[in-house]
């Protein structure tokens, strides 16, 4: 079986991820029906040539053919003419209107009379008759499946007929397995390979056939599918519900169904027991482990069978032995025994000189629980941790277990297991599987930091609110002793605290939190101390913390443990200190199975600098990528920061539609789990729509919500990144007093210190707020600095206010160059209420800016225009990727590239402007 029907057009061959080979066989029907000729499709077993023959059938019938068609079947290989029979039966009425001698040798060898066997070629002739007689009415297609299981005697007179269909309208498609021989000519067919699925297309294959798989268990599927449409649907139905939202491991090799069993069994069980027992190794123990290819090597000649078969192939110069595909790998130790396995297991413990690898051994020869291979396990599950791997790292825990003697330790090991799937690897729904698990298996676990830390992390993102998670947490951290084994628990108990504070959105949450992180300083790493000050409470950051930070971002470079990477990112984000390349080191990570939950905060810290940057398109994508994944695995709170990029871009274009609508969604969720800090989040959104529709009284407004201006409260993040944004509503509302407090507050402060962008925010501000004698003393440095196009919008929205308040001063010929670069880079950033409010302030000047393009690279690619037309008319992202085979990811990024370039900044407008460019810009 392949990729389910993209579409219900039949006038196509048309299956997902097979488009070449769809179009190669609707060539072939065309041909076929009007001039005769043949077909050979091959492919490994479970490859999609099912399927696709399946699609030319239905195309065909689409045509008006007619269409006969036969199955192998390996237990039918030594019936004569059994092929044929099943093919032709159907049309067996028309056999008295051939002349006698063809109707009498095809009645004989059918099996319909007795009689003398007629030759081949006799035989051959009389089928060709046969088939010209069907086709004289009606086009005829022959259709034959699995032709390596077909009798040697039909196959011999395919392979003639085959070669002799010219003229006739009559069409043969057949299939082949790869590595399995028949009788067929290969000279009579030219043959259509089938190669695997290539990776997108065998994602929508998966995802359309197991949507609720979690992302790790996704990868792993798709590694050891390997393109195979047949193991994508097969291989998720073996696993048990624990394993598909990762309450469960996953075995080194995957579980076969019944269906991929039959497959394969018949290639490896019909091999020498001694081949069989050294392919287990191989399966068991990688590919290319040194002692064990020795081991291989003074057996070669029990391995001869098996690369005989196409199953394995040796590189002997490299010591390596490689499987055919990763499903032979997985059929080898499926077809053993538990006892074979335990027992292969145990030789390759002995045969390892790896420490880690040999504990994994240990643990899957072990008959029942063993305190010496679960604490041996749990050292490697933390040193897994550390190097990156938080999906493998629950696994082991999760094993440590089962072969964990004592209940309250097993019940701590699981809940630690449940605290990194959900605040780590994403298995939300799996983790609170394993909460129950170590509940049960020691009730008293509840009291525990371990169980605390994983039951506020469900709450956070469930049924929970923030002041039952608050309450549990503070209460198990108050009452753990100060202790270095404990220091791991209260580190990862803490940074959960920590976030529970941020979206509590209130003091008093912090008190606790502050007290604690104090009494506990000696125990947390740096990086928590530094996220502590520098996260919590930005503002007060200190240049001393901030100089200790710089040398953490610095030494990020070659960092592989994710919680590391993100804790630092944490401690910069408010503070301008971003680790990009590690940070894209764990969003690709969390991509590819691993850390989703940190990758989606990595996704956020991205997102988030693109925005500041001016990487508007990059910030777009990215936040729709992170909310994507929030959306996937059931991350509420995640969803509120990767929404905030998104709904930063949509303030800054007007987007009031979405901000609404996102709006609504938020405050629905937060507001009755009392996540209070929704309302300094859309505060600080709606202050910038605001600005951006120049409704500058409610921008005050919104912004006074958050604080009132001439203040930092202790903890209130988002303040130092709104300086600007706060001082320029004001200003233009009329309450200049209290902006020159906010930014004699700034100064006060010291936030110019903090970082290079934050000292443009309050020079910036310091300019908007200064005197008509002094102002262009202020602005003019500014705007000249090089520098300063590192943060194109607030530089665009400088130039924008310079230039008007030139222009009120009467400076006419001043005024227009500002005025002229703010319309630019407004305009490079697809922000049309500001760019034409810059056109209107120009024109006052008495000069219009020349227009060139609507946007940067203004002509639409053709894949940008076709996109653009079917999202125009209504579809979702998801459905228009569903349409042209796109990810709804691709589909987001195309349009983030689309509004620019056509001057727009909702869906909603797309309809107008595609008209307004005219034919140029024809739909799709």
């Amino acid at each position: 079986m392949a990729a389910h029907e993209s579409r219900s057009d039949a006038s196509h061959v048309s299956v997902v991820g097979r488009e070449r080979e769809a179009a190669a066989l609707t060539s072939f029907l065309e041909t076929a029906v009007r001039d005769g000729g043949a077909q050979l499709v091959t492919g490994q077993p479970g490859i999609g040539k099912t399927e696709l023959l399946n699609a030319a059938m239905r195309q065909a019938g689409s045509m008006g053919v007619r269409v006969l068609r036969a199955s192998g079947s390996e237990y039918e290989t030594e019936l004569g003419f059994a092929g044929l029979h099943q093919l032709l039966l159907p049309a067996a009425g028309s056999l008295p209107e051939l002349p006698e001698v063809h109707r009498a040798a095809l009645a004989t060898a059918l099996g319909f009379e007795r009689g003398e066997p007629p030759g081949r070629l006799m035989l051959t002739s009389a089928l060709l008759a046969w088939l010209a007689h069907l086709a004289s009415t009606t086009p005829l297609v022959l259709v034959v499946d699995d032709l390596q299981w077909v009798d040697r005697a039909s196959v011999a007179v395919l392979s003639l007929v085959a070669r002799r269909l010219g003229g006739l309208r009559v069409g043969l498609l057949l299939s082949q397995r790869t590595g399995h021989e028949s009788f067929f000519d290969r000279e009579s067919a030219p043959e259509l390979a089938l190669a695997p699925l290539e990776e997108d297309a065998a994602l929508s294959l998966l995802r359309h056939h197991h949507p609720n798989l979690h992302s790790s268990v996704r990868h792993r599927i798709l590694a050891e599918a390997d393109g195979n449409p047949l193991a994508l649907i097969e291989l998720p139905r073996a696993l048990t519900a624990a394993q598909e939202t990762g309450a469960d491991f996953l075995p080194s090799t995957l579980p076969l169904s019944a269906r991929l069993r039959w497959l394969f069994d018949s290639r490896v069980s019909g091999l020498p027991e001694p081949t069989r027992r050294l392919l287990l190794l191989a399966a068991l123990g990688g590919e290319d482990g040194t002692r064990l290819m020795k081991v291989i090597a003074g057996s070669a000649s029990d391995l001869v069978p098996a690369e005989a078969s196409e199953l394995v192939f040796v590189d002997r110069r490299a010591d390596r032995l490689r499987f055919a595909h990763p499903l032979i790998r997985s059929a080898v130790v499926d077809l053993a025994t538990a006892p074979e396995r335990r027992a292969a297991h145990h030789r390759l413990a002995q045969l390892t000189a790896d420490p880690d690898v040999q504990a994994l051994h240990l643990a899957e020869s072990a008959l029942g629980p063993d305190d010496t291979i679960a604490n041996r396990l749990v050292e490697v599950a933390l040193t897994t941790l550390e190097r990156g791997d938080t999906v493998q790292a629950v696994s082991l825990l999760l094993r440590a277990a089962d072969l964990t003697l004592d209940p309250a330790e097993r019940a701590r090991r699981l809940a630690r297991a449940s605290y990194i799937g959900a605040n780590i690897a994403g298995t939300l729904d799996g983790a609170r599987a394993l909460l129950h698990r170590a509940r049960a298996a020691d009730p008293a676990v509840t009291n525990t930091l371990q169980a605390s830390t994983a039951a506020a992390a469900h709450l956070l993102n469930s049924e929970g609110d923030i002041d039952t998670a608050h309450k549990l947490l503070v209460g198990a951290v108050t009452h753990t002793e100060p202790d270095p084994h404990s220091a791991e628990a209260l580190e990862e108990a803490l940074g959960t605290l920590m976030m529970i504070c941020t979206f509590g959105g209130r003091q008093e949450l912090w008190r606790p939190f502050d007290d604690a992180v104090a009494r506990l300083a000696p125990l947390l790493t740096a990086s928590f101390r530094l996220a502590a000050a520098t996260f919590a409470d930005p503002v007060r950051s200190t240049p001393e913390q901030l100089r200790e930070l710089d040398a953490l971002v610095a030494d990020l470079d070659g960092e592989s443990n994710p919680v590391r990477v993100v804790m630092v990112a944490l401690a910069g984000h408010y503070v301008d200190r971003f680790p990009r390349r590690a940070l894209e080191r764990t969003a690709a990570e969390g991509r590819a199975g691993g850390a989703v939950a940190l990758a989606v905060q990595a996704l956020i810290m991205l997102a988030a600098s693109a925005f500041h940057e001016g990487r508007w398109q990059d910030a777009g994508a990215l936040a729709d990528e992170g909310i994507a994944l929030c959306e996937e695995n059931g991350y509420d709170l995640l969803m509120w920061g990767a929404q905030n990029p998104r709904m930063l871009l949509a303030a800054a274009r007007a987007d009031i539609e979405y901000i609404a609508r996102a709006r609504v969604r938020m405050h629905q969720w937060a507001i009755p789990r009392n996540a209070l800090a929704v309302r300094t989040f859309t505060a600080n959104i709606e202050g910038l729509a605001a600005l951006t529709q120049a409704r500058y009284q409610d921008a005050y407004e919104h912004y006074t919500s958050i604080c009132p201006l001439g203040t930092f409260p202790s903890h209130e993040q988002v303040t130092v990144w709104t300086i600007m944004d706060a001082v320029e509503a004001a200003v233009r509302s009329g309450h200049v007093e209290e902006a020159r407090a906010h930014v004699r507050a700034a100064a006060e402060a010291k936030l110019a210190g903090i970082a290079p962008r934050l000292r443009f925010l309050c020079d910036a501000s310091a300019a908007l707020v200064a005197d008509d004698d002094v102002y262009p003393d202020l602005f003019d440095p500014l705007v000249a600095d090089p520098g300063s196009v590192r943060w194109p919008f607030p530089l665009a929205r400088l130039e924008l206010a310079y230039g008007e308040r030139l222009r009120r001063n009467r400076a006419m010929r001043a005024a227009r160059p500002h005025l002229e670069r703010a319309g630019k880079l407004f305009t490079s950033l697809g922000t049309t209420p500001w760019a034409e409010r810059a056109e209107a302030a120009l024109r006052a000047t008495g000069r219009r800016r020349r227009k060139g393009a609507a946007g940067p690279g203004a002509v639409l690619t053709p894949q940008e225009r076709q996109i653009a037309h079917l999202a125009a008319t209504g579809l979702t992202n998801r459905q228009v990727g569903e349409h042209l085979l796109l990810s709804p990811r691709t589909v987001g990024a195309h349009l983030y590239r689309v509004f620019p370039k056509l001057g727009i900044s909702s869906r909603a407008a797309l309809r107008d402007a595609l008209t307004d460019l005219g034919d140029e810009e024809d739909g799709p």
